[in-house]
């Protein structure tokens, strides 16, 4: 009888502990991950995903990893080729037929985006572009400028129906291969002294592409 009933207490103490709800171990925690710049200076994680799309297409990583000693992974990213290197003039139409030369342009921020219709990532970086080219809009020291393959005429319908305060400019094929890229979108921005200030594929951190607009704006405004 001792023995059945330890046998049934032993039973019930091993159905009692299962029931017991099961501490949850803690998660090992992740090691801590940096943002760097060509410069050392630290970026965000999206600033970090610009530069390192910013070309793309090119088959080499611009990106290195490095584990410290304390276990912080350190990403480090070298900024775009094409920065610091003077853009290429051209001379073009826009839609309405006013033509956009870059030496009557000389001293300005040119702000360029190109795209094309029903390029889903462009589609999704309009609203945004076209509210900063509106906080601009009274101020004569910048332009903003969209290059697209389609027709002026599909531009202008499009431009219709969808708000887009750039400057547009059709079958821009010629700009793209003066530019040499590949992909869309694709966002540039010249500065004052014509230089490539910006360069990147899509945009995450747009508060670092406005900073760069406002930074030239008042270097020598």
């Amino acid at each position: 009888m001792l023995r059945l009933n330890a046998r049934l207490l032993l039973i019930c103490l091993v159905a009692l502990l299962a029931a017991l709800p099961v501490i949850a171990q803690p998660e090992p925690s992740k090691p801590k991950e940096i943002f760097r710049d060509a410069d050392g200076n630290l970026l965000t994680n999206n600033e970090f995903v610009d530069l390192r799309l910013a070309n793309s297409t090119d088959k080499t990583d611009p990106a290195t990893r490095t584990v410290m000693d304390d276990g912080t992974i350190e990403f480090k990213v070298i900024n775009p080729r094409q920065e610091g290197t003077m853009a290429p003039v051209f001379d073009v139409p826009d839609i309405n037929a006013k033509w956009i030369n870059t030496a009557e342009l000389k001293g300005k921020v040119i702000v360029m985006n190109f795209w094309f219709i029903g390029c889903v990532g462009c589609m999704d970086e309009i609203p945004k572009l076209s509210a900063i080219a509106d906080k601009y809009s009274s101020n004569d020291d910048i332009v903003f400028i969209a290059v697209a393959n389609n027709t002026p005429q599909d531009l202008r319908a499009f431009t219709k129906r969808e708000k887009f305060n750039y400057r547009h400019v059709g079958q821009g094929l010629s700009l793209v291969k003066l530019f040499d890229f590949n992909g869309y979108p694709k966002n540039i921005i010249i500065g004052r002294d014509g230089k490539i200030i910006y360069w990147r594929t899509t945009v995450r951190a747009w508060d670092k592409f406005e900073s760069v607009i406002k930074a030239e704006l008042e270097r020598n405004g």
